[in-house]
């Protein structure tokens, strides 16, 4: 029987796809090859969240060819009477989308730094390398081909798409904004085939090559889509604006990425050593240390456990949005280790999210007066928004401070940053023994509500030390000094008020603040943060004290988790002393419905709920006006 001068691969997403014969003996070269052993998404491969996301390059570029293979097809249907487009153009093309990514490193992008030769020119060299074997195997000069592509895809990627500087209509020029850019075919295949294969859904965007056009600027060609095209390139962009989002910029991925950065660091390998590593050389590697008794308690296998094991025990995380609250973040860590910041495992990354740069690799729409408008101005989904993405990660495993800066740390970390919860006070009418069973009250609430308390009641002691600003600061701020057995705390508390009923506030701790003047400090950036203006410098003098005797228990309410906190509390001010209780149901986990609920079930027990804090109840109790 005569061997086949075709194969087939199967594509996740594209089923079977046909090679001929001088396409199946390049894939049998050494780099493409390589691709195979090479993970199309990186680290998020290991991550235990993406468990299916195992797909290689190889697939991605397969995919690229098979994208490629329709827009050539498109293309000749359409501009047949403007553009010639010879049998070695197709091949050069097709080669390009093939080869496009032999350049990688392994784990994607996780192993790239500035020092290091970007994957493009890495994927040029490998051409030039194996330039002999394959003009042979095309027999004719096609590598000078398609590294030109490449070069025009570099200055694509920096310049952008206006149009080249002569008039001449080429189809390599046009496969340049259409093989890298905003809509280019390998950009689609990721998409397309990322999702699929961590989330299962099932995405298709080659409707868009049937709204291909030509649209001159300033006398130039350049590609363009007709209106009609404008869905389906919203959805691509808005798709690909969530993935980056839910897929590659994903916190615990991201996390093993940098644990990877610090192996290959604490490794010294060169360039060249990282370069010729291939994934499973790295994970042999990282199992070795793993498994030798020396190696314990190692920076590397600690590394080594982050990356295998998954073990993120002791590991504090935090993302951002926004560079204030980052900066405002990172003081206050600077603030809880002084300046010990060196004896920390820290580590920060910042990452970028476009939906579009209309100032580079722009979409151009052909409307149906013949005006050639970027998509912004025709559609009413794509703006050029951005959204910068910032990361701390803290490994107290690696980290050598004390025991107080470790629980002040796991406490900025951990948190929740709202408070949510309800307050309640007994009514006017009913008078409360100076000797109150804590547990009668609590009895109390079981026998009416259902709820079991289980856990053991805590009791502390806390001193609130509230402070009088000299400006104008946000309606419902309080700023106070906790002094109990944990030691002492500064805090700013900032009503969240979101129309519910429920009691939401921002509660931010200064811990480790050795100073008055060194809070006042952290408390400006803080009230500018939110967006107020400050009349002038904040000086903090003392104000009401209270004195809290609380006792407090976490229970099960439905599927929720809520601490109940009982305060018989004294305030004090200028001599004058008051008492109060009160019962605050705060939400550590779940549904603040579950607050609602039983909120029901206090009122048959003559609580009344309150929204006030409790330096207003005490300036009420106490008949004071402060300002």
């Amino acid at each position: 029987m005569l061997k086949k001068s075709v194969t087939e691969l199967v594509h996740p997403c594209f089923g079977k796809i046909r090679f001929n014969e001088k396409f199946s003996k390049i894939l049998e070269l050494k780099p493409f090859c390589d691709l195979a052993f090479k993970s199309q998404l990186g680290t998020k491969s290991l991550s235990r969240k993406f468990v299916n996301a195992k797909h290689t390059r190889l697939t991605h570029s397969i995919g690229v060819y098979y994208l490629t293979s329709l827009l050539l097809k498109t293309c000749k249907d359409k501009f047949s009477n403007y553009i010639e487009i010879s049998s070695q153009d197709e091949e050069a093309l097709l080669l390009a989308a093939l080869g496009h990514d032999i350049g990688h490193l392994a784990f994607s992008h996780s192993l790239e730094i500035k020092e290091m030769k970007s994957h493009e020119e890495m994927t040029i060299e490998l051409f030039e390398k194996y330039c002999d074997e394959i003009d042979e195997i095309f027999g004719y000069d096609i590598v000078s081909k398609v590294i030109q592509i490449f070069k025009n895809n570099i200055k694509v990627k920096q310049q952008g798409t206006d149009g080249q500087a002569d008039e001449e209509l080429d189809i390599l020029f046009i496969f340049s904004s259409l093989l890298v850019g905003t809509i280019d075919c390998d950009r689609m295949e990721y998409i397309i085939t990322d999702r699929y294969m961590v989330t299962g859904e099932k995405l298709d965007f080659t409707s868009i090559f049937d709204y291909i056009t030509i649209v001159l600027l300033n006398n130039a060609p350049t590609v363009g889509f007709e209106r009609e095209a404008i869905p389906v390139i919203e959805n691509l962009l808005t798709n690909r604006f969530e993935q980056y989002e839910q897929i590659y910029f994903d916190e615990d991925s991201t996390l093993i990425e940098i644990a990877l950065k610090d192996f290959v660091k604490e490794q010294s390998w060169n360039f060249d050593e990282v370069s010729s590593y291939t994934e499973y050389g790295i994970l042999y590697e990282l199992h070795n240390i793993l498994s030798c008794p020396k190696e314990a308690g190692s920076v590397n296998s600690r590394l080594s456990e982050i990356i295998l094991l998954g073990n993120r025990k002791n590991i504090l995380f935090k993302k951002f949005i926004s560079k204030d609250e980052f900066d405002f973040f990172m003081d206050k860590i600077n603030s809880i280790v002084d300046d010990r910041i060196d004896l920390l495992w820290i580590k920060t990354e910042h990452k970028t999210n476009c939906i579009y740069k209309p100032n580079k690799n722009k979409v151009y729409i052909k409307d149906n007066d013949g005006v050639v408008k970027d998509i912004t101005e025709v559609s009413l989904k794509i703006t050029d928004l951005k959204v910068d993405y910032y990361y701390v990660m803290i490994d107290l495993a690696l980290s050598y401070i004390d025991v107080t800066v470790s629980k002040n740390l796991k406490s900025l970390f951990n948190d929740n940053a709202v408070e949510i919860e309800k307050k309640f006070v007994l009514k006017q009418n009913i008078s409360v023994p100076e000797n109150i069973s804590y547990a009668e009250i609590f009895d109390k609430i079981s026998k009416i509500s259902g709820i079991s308390f289980e856990n053991e009641f805590a009791k502390t002691v806390n001193y609130d030390q509230y402070y009088i600003p000299s400006v104008e600061i946000p309606t419902g701020m309080a700023i106070r000094l906790r002094k109990n057995t944990s030691g002492d705390c500064f805090f700013i508390k900032l009503s969240a008020d979101d129309g519910t009923s429920i009691t939401k506030r921002d509660e931010q701790p200064f811990p480790n603040c050795s100073s008055l003047e060194e809070f006042v400090e952290l408390a400006e950036k803080f009230i500018l943060l939110k967006g107020y203006h400050l009349s002038g410098k904040l000086i903090l003098t003392e104000g009401i004290k209270v004195t809290t005797k609380r006792i407090k228990i976490l229970s099960k309410v439905y599927d929720s988790i809520i601490e109940f906190a009982f305060d018989n509390s004294e305030y004090e001010y200028n001599g004058v002393t008051k008492k109060d209780y009160m019962l605050e149901c705060e939400l550590k986990q779940g549904d603040d419905l579950s607050l609602w609920y039983l909120s029901k079930h206090l009122r048959e027990l003559g609580f009344v709920e309150t929204n006030e804090s409790k330096e207003t109840r005490a300036k009420k109790a106490l008949g004071v006006e402060i300002d």
